[in-house]
């Protein structure tokens, strides 16, 4: 592997030697119209200069001037279309685009493909490399220019172990302008490849440029590091969120991408939480940092599929539909472009969502979104034939034939069809090899048979030419590298694009102020949840470290050695390091040996929130045994497609060490309530925040209350939990928490007795109730903080004695009744917490 990553590196030098010799050739040919310029990226470019905009093309000969100004010649005629003049407005172009298009031509436009299969990447190795491959050795690459997926205009191809449709029969042949391109590989592997499937746009009858989207946020250094989107939820700063997506899209254009499959927290339940508010401020903020930077934000999945709550799972009796409103309402404001569909059922039971209009409606009418909406993957034409069910209209779905389910979907508000690769003609048994097939004929046989209107297929093509008009690739649809390596490189990058293959590779690559920023991140996404005192470490303290992840525990030995001194057993250690990925045997095994040797625990967890509502965290058990926990949050593993290299996905360790010995304080806050067990969560409606904990009649009153106001402040103090949301520690602001109103269980009876005169009186008295021995009762009471954010154990006591102990945990300013559970044996006794009392009778 060394080997092949130094002749790799050589072969990348030689490529970069070679590039001035082409510019010099091009000073030569071009010098009759100065104006028109060439790109070492392999294309021809007229700059931008007051009324004239900034025009890109793979031949020259598209670039011809009227008026002074400079256009393209997209279709070739050699007169300027209305649609090829710049300086109408957009509408007009778009009128004028759309009487030119065939139904065919409009039909593929209504396709949202993949390259070479799902992401544009493929799995390679050195030898590949070398003959047409390029990127990492022996992992997913870019696909280069010459491979079969770029050059064939046959229907099938084999790409890895699947078939798909190649690039050029997509654009050449069924007119597909729409593919996702999670790329895995170098930037500028990456835009070579973008420029290369921009030629076969320019390339058509009417040069319809391409959109190329993936799920990545930050895909940049493709397949090595992505945004660590729950970390910004954790970290609750507007400010940094919008400055690094800032950053991230500015780098994604650069490279040629126009939009990203994100925001993804505008659902409940996913980065930001289960608060509509703090979903809404957050998801606008992320959503115009897209925007804003020219990077077309692609929210899904409406009304949701993931993160904690799919939408089909989270649905409550008190069907809370405008608390969902709240989160997607704010980032159709806030400007995004695309939406995308859910896999799951919408508002009509038992109705896959994109054959639902009532689904829809809700977003074009109710939220007033006039953008394009787009399936979500996979849908296959066997996934769509197999649906059913009776739409809210009486259409019973498992009646209708490809036709009629097509323009079903049209008809419910969707405009754009997902899948890995379009295939000709309108038989769904066609090419049954093909993976995740799409057939844009089926379409326009909607329309010919009446079942969509001419008048809506416009309305749907219209939307998808709009946008690429809106974003400019019209006009000017290629990359230069080395504008693009001005942006995204580091001066040490600049100067040798390497390929990296580690953290400080990676780092020493990239811009100083995005990981700086990352850094910042890291430390306010890690939540302190826990601090008996023994954080910070002293400087040089004996750390014995270990963890259930070998590359872990070697970074972390690393980094903890360069302030404290790392031991290797945990007998000469004054404190155990314990960072786990999981509560497995490991951890169990840790905790014994630690106790064993009487050693505090420092737990580090890294916590996540998975795409199936799976929640990494730690509960009452591993809190109990910790003397110091913290919650990091931050990890940049790439979503979607393929990864490479072994590249560390966590908080540097530098920074998890400086959080340790104090010279970095940790101020991450949790978006959801820790449940003391993991099965607690399960009772809560996952569309109602903060019922984590709550008895049946409080969740009822809450459901309420959100149902008739979802833009409630919803209290987050009434669930019996680990942690409220909103809880994080720090080093600078201690909790100082009260305890106050000792309540047991009471009883009331009427007594009736003689006053002086004679008289019969009744009255009422109350007393504590008497209790039976063995049976547990309940002991209540008010912890109210008058400081920062902390905790401590609440002790009752009978008689002097600890009969029940609690760990409380409180947000700063919070208090929270806390009950407790007491069993007594028979006789009169004191119960005592802290300086309050109460004497309670046992029978």
């Amino acid at each position: 592997m060394k080997k092949s990553r130094v002749c790799l590196r050589k072969l990348f030098s030689f490529m970069l030697t070679i590039a001035p010799i082409s510019s010099l050739a091009a000073v030569e040919v071009f010098a009759q119209d100065e104006a028109i310029k060439e790109s070492d990226s392999g294309f021809y470019y007229v700059l931008a200069d007051g009324n004239q905009v900034r025009l890109s093309a793979a031949s020259k000969e598209k670039f011809f001037k009227h008026d002074g100004l400079y256009f393209k010649d997209l279709n070739s005629n050699g007169e300027l279309d209305t649609y090829e003049d710049y300086r109408l407005p957009v509408n007009k172009r778009v009128d004028d685009l759309l009487s030119k298009m065939t139904p065919e031509e409009k039909a593929g436009t209504l396709i949202f493909a993949c390259i070479a299969g799902k992401n544009g990447s493929t799995v390679t190795n050195f030898e590949a490399a070398v003959e047409g491959f390029q990127g990492d050795i022996g992992s997913a690459s870019v696909i280069s220019p010459q491979h079969e997926a770029l050059t064939s205009r046959e229907v099938t191809i084999t790409v890895g172990e699947a078939k798909y449709c190649p690039v050029p029969a997509q654009i050449q042949d069924l007119y597909v302008t729409t593919f996702i391109a999670a790329l895995t590989g170098a930037p500028k592997d990456q835009l070579d490849l973008f420029n290369h499937i921009q030629g076969l746009a320019e390339d058509t009858r009417l040069g319809i440029p391409a959109v190329f989207s993936g799920d990545r946020s930050y895909n940049t250094w493709g397949g090595m590091i992505d945004m660590a989107h729950y970390a910004f939820g954790v970290a609750h700063d507007e400010e940094l969120l919008y400055k690094l997506v800032s950053e991230y899209a500015k780098e994604s254009v650069a490279l040629g991408y126009h939009q990203v499959f994100h925001g993804y927290g505008n659902e409940i339940g996913s980065w930001y939480g289960d608060d509509p508010n703090y979903i809404a401020k957050m998801a606008a903020t992320e959503t115009r940092a897209y925007e804003d930077n020219g990077f077309n934000s692609h929210s899904k999945h409406f009304i949701a599929r993931g993160g904690r709550n799919a939408y089909v799972n989270a649905l409550s009796p008190a069907n809370l539909i405008d608390s969902w409103k709240i989160g997607w309402k704010a980032v159709v404001d806030a400007g995004t472009q695309w939406v995308m569909t859910n896999n799951n059922v919408g508002i009509t039971p038992g109705v896959q969502a994109y054959m639902d209009k009532d689904t829809f409606d809700i977003l074009r009418k109710d939220l007033g979104y006039e953008g394009i909406v787009c399936m979500d993957w996979p849908a296959d034409i066997s996934r769509i034939m197999s649906q059913t069910g009776i739409t809210s209209d009486g259409v019973d779905i498992s009646t209708l034939s490809a036709v009629e389910r097509y323009a079903l979907i049209l008809n419910a508000g969707v405009d754009m069809f997902s899948c890995y690769g379009a295939i000709p003609g309108t038989d769904i048994e066609a090419y049954p090899d093909n993976s995740n097939r799409a057939l844009p004929q089926l379409i326009v046989e909607a329309v010919n048979q009446g079942l969509v209107t001419p008048e809506d297929f416009d309305m749907h093509v219209a939307r998808v030419i709009k946008n690429k008009f809106d974003i400019g690739i019209f006009e000017d649809p290629y990359r230069d590298w080395d504008e693009a390596l001005e942006l995204i490189g580091s001066e040490a990058y600049k100067a040798e694009q390497i390929l990296p293959m580690s953290n400080e590779e990676i780092n020493a690559c990239r811009r100083e102020e995005i990981t700086k920023l990352e850094e910042e991140l890291m430390v306010k996404s890690t939540v302190m949840l826990k601090n008996d005192g023994i954080l910070p470490l002293a400087k040089g303290i004996n750390v014995y470290c270990d963890s259930n992840n070998s590359n872990i525990k070697q970074a972390d030995i690393l980094a903890l050695g360069a302030i404290g001194t790392v031991v290797e057993s945990m007998d000469e250690a004054d404190v155990v390091i314990a960072h786990m990925t999981a509560f497995d045997e490991n951890f169990e095994y840790l905790v014994e040996d630690a106790n064993a040797a009487g050693k505090p625990i420092v737990l580090i967890f890294e916590g996540t929130i998975g795409r199936s509502g799976a929640m990494a965290e730690p509960y009452g058990d591993q809190v109990a045994v910790s003397n110091a926990v913290l919650l990091q949050t931050y990890n940049n593993t790439p979503d979607h497609g393929s990864s490479v290299g072994a590249f560390y996905r966590y908080v540097t360790p530098s920074v998890t060490v400086s959080m340790l010995f104090g010279e970095l304080s940790p101020s991450g806050k949790t978006v959801f309530e820790i449940p003391v067990k993991a099965m607690d969560a399960h009772f809560s409606w996952g569309e109602l925040q903060m019922d984590i904990g709550v008895d049946s009649a409080t969740r009822l009153y809450m459901a309420m209350l959100a149902k008739e106001n979802p833009n409630i402040a919803m209290p987050n103090n009434l669930g019996d939990v680990l942690y409220t949301t909103d809880f994080g520690m720090n080093y600078s602001n201690p909790a100082s928490i009260e305890f106050s109103m000792l309540s047991v269980p009471k009883t009331a009876k009427s007594v009736t007795s003689e006053d002086s005169r004679g008289r019969l009186r009744t009255s009422i008295v109350k007393s504590n109730a008497v209790q039976n021995a063995g049976v547990p009762f309940e002991v209540c009471f008010v912890a109210k903080n008058n400081g920062g954010t902390g905790h401590i154990d609440a002790q009752i006591t009978v008689d002097g004695k600890v009969v029940a102990e609690k760990f409380v945990a409180l947000v700063e300013d919070q208090f929270r009744v806390i009950t407790m559970k007491v069993i007594l044996e028979a006789g009169e006794h004191t119960i005592s917490l802290g300086d309050m009392t109460e004497t309670i009778i046992v029978q």
